[in-house]
Formats: structure tokens, C-alpha cells, sequence
């Protein structure tokens, strides 16, 4: 049966020779040494902007000459210097996709590198012809202004806990569902990822398991399992507790604010 090994030796064999592809490397499971039976598999690629058509089909043939492809989406991403495509090979673990990232390379180097000792976004070269994979210290001051920002829009959330409250007290479960998740529970995850993500405060619940202590894990799930309205209307004040707590933990200053990555 194919796996990860395979699929990633295949690519590097095939990618390699080609003069328009400059660099390979994975992200993910991969890069961080946490690959399981149900990780999928993060590459990027960077090619030159002239060749992307051949960028495609170079990649798309060395998976159809492992297997055939009998799964395909083509993602719209926001950037204008990447395009994104999701695979998958017959055969494979049903978990087993393909999450291929293409980088133009006139992407400006000056927007991307990675952190060094980063846990959380790190990348594992499998080649790269012109200096494409960068790290550079982790200066957490680089979030500060864009992390006030987040912690005041929670703090905002907050203070709205009655735009839940009032569906409660309708008997509407679906609106208090909703309200609940946006003004309860997004505010608590903001708040824990300033706490020991600063630097991808913007993360949401991706990972979370691993970035935060198994104490303070448990606790949101605590708060994230709701089954009905007398649910929603019991953790509702604990929630708003905790998030007090918590934003008094952070404090008012910008140096509370950077945290510490990793944590």
C-alpha cells in the first residue's frame, strides 16, 4: 500500500530535474515530527511564474504514475502569488490527502519566512535550488499591535453575553447555539491563544489541542459541549468567570500582550 514515504520520495525524484521548479519542502505533520495515521501530507512547491501550467502537470503526473487520482480540488486562495490544489490517490488511506501549495516565485521574499525553533508553522526541505526556505528570529513585537486589537474585540464579545442570553430566554436553540459560539466561546480562544500562541493568535481551534496546557484544554471542552438551551444558560456565567481571568492574566500593557510562544 502506498504511504507518506512514498508519495513524498516520488515527488522529490520527479520535481527535482525540472529547471522551472526551485524548491520543495512540506509543512504540517511533516515539518513538525507528528505524522500519525491520520495526518495528510502539506507540500509547497515554488516555481517560476512562466511555467505554471507545467508546475501542475509536473506534480499531477508523478502522483498518476504512483496511482491513479480520484480526488482533485482546486482551491481559490486569497494570494495572488499561490494556488493551492487538494489530492488524493486510489488505494490510500482515506485520510491520506494531498494538500499541494504552489508559490509563484516572484512571491516577494520579504512577506514570508519561517521562525526559528517554531513549533507551531515549520517547514522541512526536501530541496530548494535558490535560497527559498528562510528563517529569521521570532520577535513577537511584530504582533503586538495586530494581538490589541483581537484582545479588544473579545473583550467587546464580552461584554455581549446578552445577545445569547435573549435566545435562551426565548427558547430559541439554534440562535442561542450560534450566539453562544461567537460571543462565549470565540472570545475564551482568543484570549488563550494571546496567552500562548501570540504569534498565530489567529489560529482559532486548529491544533489548540497541542498548544495549550491538558488543564486549560479541558476546561474549553468543558465549555465547548453544549447540548441545550439549560446548557447554554448554566456555563454562560462560569464562561464570562474564566474570561475575566484570563484577560486579567493578559493585563493592559503591550509587553503582557507579546506572551510567550509556545508557552
Amino acid at each position: 500500500m502506498l504511504d507518506r514515504k512514498i508519495i513524498i520520495n516520488k515527488l522529490q525524484e520527479f520535481l527535482e530535474p525540472q529547471p522551472f521548479i526551485y524548491a520543495l519542502w512540506l509543512e504540517g505533520a511533516d515539518a513538525a515530527g507528528a505524522t500519525d495515521d491520520y495526518s495528510d501530507i502539506d507540500f509547497w512547491v515554488d516555481f517560476e511564474d512562466e511555467y505554471e501550467e507545467k508546475a501542475y502537470e509536473a506534480v499531477e503526473t508523478a502522483l498518476s504514475e504512483l496511482a491513479e487520482i480520484d480526488y482533485r480540488y482546486v482551491v481559490r486562495h486569497d494570494h495572488p502569488k499561490i494556488r493551492q490544489r487538494i489530492y488524493h490517490l486510489a488505494g490510500t488511506s482515506e485520510y491520506l490527502m494531498i494538500d499541494f501549495c504552489w508559490q509563484l516565485h516572484s512571491r516577494p521574499r520579504e512577506e514570508y519566512a519561517y521562525h526559528e525553533n517554531d513549533r507551531i508553522e515549520a517547514a522541512k526541505v526536501i530541496f530548494d535550488k535558490d535560497n527559498i526556505i528562510r528563517y529569521k528570529p521570532l520577535d513577537l513585537s511584530e504582533f503586538s499591535e495586530w494581538n490589541k486589537h483581537r484582545l479588544e474585540e473579545a473583550k467587546y464579545r464580552r461584554k455581549q453575553h446578552i445577545r445569547a442570553e435573549k435566545y435562551v430566554r426565548g427558547g430559541h436553540y439554534l440562535e442561542a447555539y450560534a450566539y453562544y459560539n461567537r460571543y462565549v466561546l470565540e472570545p475564551l480562544i482568543d484570549l488563550l491563544r494571546l496567552i500562548y500562541t501570540p504569534a498565530y493568535a489567529h489560529y482559532y481551534l486548529i491544533h489548540i489541542s497541542q498548544h495549550i496546557p491538558a488543564s486549560e484544554r479541558e476546561r474549553l471542552e468543558y465549555f465547548a459541549q453544549i447540548r441545550s438551551l439549560d446548557d447554554i444558560s448554566e456555563k454562560m456565567p462560569q464562561a464570562g468567570k474564566w474570561f475575566d481571568e484570563l484577560a486579567e492574566s493578559i493585563g493592559e500593557n503591550e509587553d503582557h500582550l507579546k506572551g510567550v510562544i509556545n508557552k
